[in-house]
């Protein structure tokens, strides 16, 4: 059985905007491996889990230093690590905050993040990801327009390279909160293109 793995870094919970196209994303996923006669379980990170992640400080990293150097991986910190790796897509739902996103999900990635386990270094040094999932989606809704301003897609982006996810997607619901603007109207139009993000998954 394949797995979806949601990161919900959205702290508002049910009333956030994010998790409203992230619901949509994952049913229509769902659905849509079904229909392909696919065998799919979801595993959710919730903002409540995210929350209780501490930011490693100067003993928890002498700590993670120690266990790194003895190839020991049965600590709980190593447990977020081990569960992005184990996935065959993930979902991460994201609201844009501060040009990024929630300061819990950064903490979340950097406990994510872990020589060994995430991704290796070769004999040359060239660190090689070991993430079996074969691509990311991140999405985010903002009340004003996010342009070339993109940091929090782009850094997650990046973190794919590194623990080899090849493929990332990104659908946004931007400008919610403009004066004037039709916020059903753009979140519809977010819908259609997450739509058009999973026939495109579901194609490669």
């Amino acid at each position: 059985m394949k797995k979806l793995l949601f990161v919900n870094s959205c702290i508002r919970k049910e009333a956030s905007r994010t998790l409203e196209l992230c619901r949509f994303y994952i049913n229509c996923f769902m659905k849509m491996q079904k229909m392909s006669g696919a065998d799919w379980e979801t595993e959710e990170i919730g903002s409540d889990i995210l929350g209780s992640l501490r930011p490693l400080d100067r003993s928890e990293l002498a700590l993670r230093d120690s266990l790194l150097a003895a190839k020991d991986f049965s600590h709980s910190m190593f447990d977020q690590a081990k569960k992005i790796i184990s996935a065959d897509h993930v979902v991460i739902g994201a609201p844009y905050w501060d040009l990024q996103f929630p300061a819990l999900l950064k903490i979340y990635l950097e406990r994510c993040s872990v020589t060994g386990l995430t991704f290796i270094y070769n004999d040359e040094g060239i660190p090689a990801g070991q993430c079996r999932a074969d691509s990311l989606m991140y999405i985010t809704t903002s009340g004003s327009p996010i342009g070339d301003m993109n940091f929090g897609y782009e850094y997650v982006h990046g973190l794919c390279q590194l623990f080899g996810i090849p493929k990332t997607y990104f659908a946004s619901a931007e400008g919610l909160d403009i004066i004037g603007n039709d916020a059903a109207k753009i979140m519809e139009n977010a819908k259609v293109k997450i739509t058009d993000i999973i026939k495109e998954i579901q194609s490669s």
